[in-house]
């Protein structure tokens, strides 16, 4: 064909090709969790994207990591006004999102672009490579964007729950200053209080936390008030009430007792004090983090279909791991309501799991007895509780689904037969 010949064919442009990389963007909304506490955050910006025909919607995901990975994770997703992306876009968000247990809170676009200015920083400073999508979110680096100390307090404010009891509040402080947080711990800090008593741990997850009060010797109270004029008049006083803290944090596959004590004024810490620190074992840390696990095992009907993310209202917000023998879906509360309780577990945040192997069963597991009642009753409502027959139930003294996954065994009733056997000493 000449150069002055034309093709009979004429390319028509549809959403397949539209993107959202050199489109002008207009500014529609952003939401950050309220989950700075826990050491992480989720950020979410939508854009308009009026140049494009069909994929006029961009929307951006950001998982930033205060303690150890900064800026860990990038998604998008581009939808239309007919629909077009909303299942990808709610999969993208259950995914990255759902784990976090918080609510979302709306931001202004400076308040957005400033949060990710200031996690790329720090990947910068700590060497950490940048997510994927690069060319992606470029743009909200190019004019660089600062806040006052009373901007920065809002945006912080934004990123935190409302603190409502003294547990929440010293075991998200204790969790930030193990994580060498500190700047998170100060914000939950009346005055001058030094965060940094254990320059000898490394940065550490705390797994679990118990919280009693601190009687004083003399009074036999663990509260005092303190006058706030110069004077020492008590016209106007502060009420100071401390409370004694065992932590197991862990680092490096090694585990510590810490015992400290902590100085509440209402809902502030003012006061923060080192009792003792001391390695423990495996094995004795394992004792302390023991709790039963519940197991309900379904078999699948042939030709039933495969279990998904769709399959049942729980599954919809569930994080998925993939496995060698199967998928797990994993279920976390819509909250962190387990920050608040006298004894702090790390994984009490997991209402329960769905497993379906690729053997056809599917396995749910929970902490608790109304966590698994939660489950059984999500799936029946789901109507697919037809397409398989109840094969087994279970109680176990601690839990055994992630030995299962890698155990090798194709059937949990097998497993479960085996284990029992093995705790008993084998046959005789």
């Amino acid at each position: 064909m000449t150069p002055e010949q034309t093709t009979p064919f004429t390319i028509l442009r549809g959403g397949l090709s539209e993107t959202a990389r050199d489109r002008r963007k207009v500014f529609l909304s952003a939401s950050v969790t309220d989950t700075r506490l826990m050491g992480v955050t989720g950020l979410t910006i939508h854009w308009l994207l009026p140049e494009n025909e069909t994929l006029t919607h961009f929307h951006q995901f950001f998982y930033f990591d205060a303690e150890e990975f900064g800026f860990d994770t990038y998604k998008s997703v581009l939808t239309g006004e007919d629909g077009q992306g909303i299942d990808e876009l709610q999969d993208t968000e259950n995914s990255l999102l759902g784990g976090l247990g918080g609510k979302q809170v709306a931001v202004t676009e400076k308040e957005a672009v400033y949060m990710v200015q200031e996690y790329v920083s720090m990947n910068r400073q700590k060497g950490l490579a940048l997510p994927d999508g690069y060319e992606e979110y470029r743009f909200l680096l190019l004019h660089p964007v600062t806040l006052d100390r009373t901007e920065e307090y809002v945006l912080m404010s934004k990123q935190c729950p409302v603190l409502t009891s003294p547990y929440q509040v010293i075991t998200y402080f204790l969790m930030r200053c193990f994580g060498k947080d500190f700047g998170a711990a100060r914000f939950l800090t009346k005055n001058y209080v030094r965060t940094n008593l254990f320059p000898e741990h490394k940065m550490a997850t705390l797994f679990r936390n118990v919280i009693d009060p601190a009687p004083d010797p003399d009074s036999g109270s663990n509260t005092d008030y303190h006058a706030t004029g110069s004077d020492g008049d008590f016209d106007t006083f502060q009420t100071h009430t401390s409370y004694l803290c065992e932590s197991l944090i862990e680092y490096d596959q090694e585990f510590y007792l810490v015992v400290t004590q902590v100085t509440l004024d209402h809902l502030r810490v003012v006061r923060f004090e080192k009792i003792s620190s001391f390695r423990i074992s495996t094995a004795e840390a394992s004792m302390m983090l023991s709790r039963p696990e519940y197991v309900t095992v379904f078999d699948w009907y042939e030709g039933a279909p495969p279990f998904t993310r769709n399959s049942t209202e729980l599954s919809s917000r569930s994080m998925i791991c993939p496995h060698e023998n199967g998928q797990l879906f994993m279920i976390f509360y819509p909250h962190n309501n387990h920050v608040s309780r006298r004894i702090y577990l790390l994984n009490d945040d997991v209402l329960g799991n769905y497993y379906a192997s690729d053997s056809g069963q599917l396995i749910l597991t929970s902490y608790t007895a109304d966590g698994i009642r939660m489950l059984e009753n999500d799936f029946i409502a789901s109507g697919l509780a037809s397409c398989a027959v109840l094969a087994a139930k279970y109680q176990f003294d601690e839990p055994v689904l992630e030995e299962f996954i890698s155990s090798g065994f194709d059937d949990f009733t097998d497993f479960a037969a085996f284990i029992s056997t093995d705790a008993d000493g084998g046959d005789e």
